[in-house]
């Protein structure tokens, strides 16, 4: 049998400066965070910005329960030929509603990035994430992604 002797790099950053890369410091921070790991289509950024047993309604109306639930979703939407692979979309905060000192509503508009034209946009909806901070760090708890339909 042959062995293979693989040789692990130390991190550049000490567990306390990738910790801090985590971090997210406000509802804020975290919707951009959202935003960016939408266009990435990168559904392990995403999902990291939830917590172990959130609940996130998606813009289909399709119910999940806990992170390995939604990632599993994210992956099937962000992955190549996936209903969201290449879809670009912007969030304008509505409104950021507090709760209490470790929990917020954070209530946006989703719109397609740079959609014009007489024609409804596909992706046009408001989004409303439940966040609860730990110590220093938000999480989305809690989320749901309603399309807004066009009348005619």
């Amino acid at each position: 049998m042959t062995s293979i002797n693989v040789e692990v790099l130390p991190s550049p950053f000490s567990r306390l400066q990738e910790r801090k890369l985590m971090t997210i410091n406000s509802p804020a921070e975290l919707l951009t965070r959202y935003e960016r790991a939408f266009n990435d289509n990168d559904a392990a950024a995403m999902n990291a910005l939830f917590t172990e047993a959130c609940t996130f309604v998606n813009f289909s109306g399709k119910l999940v329960d806990g992170r390995a639930e939604l990632l599993a979703a994210q992956k099937f939407v962000f992955d190549d030929g996936g209903p969201l692979t290449g879809v670009s979309v912007s969030y304008e905060p509505v409104k950021t509603i507090e709760l209490s000192a470790s929990l917020v509503q954070i209530v946006a508009r989703q719109r397609t990035r740079g959609h014009i034209g007489p024609e409804p946009d596909p992706m046009h909806g408001i989004i409303i994430l439940t966040a609860r901070r730990d110590h220093a760090d938000w999480r989305i708890h809690v989320g749901q992604n309603t399309p807004v339909l066009a009348v005619a």
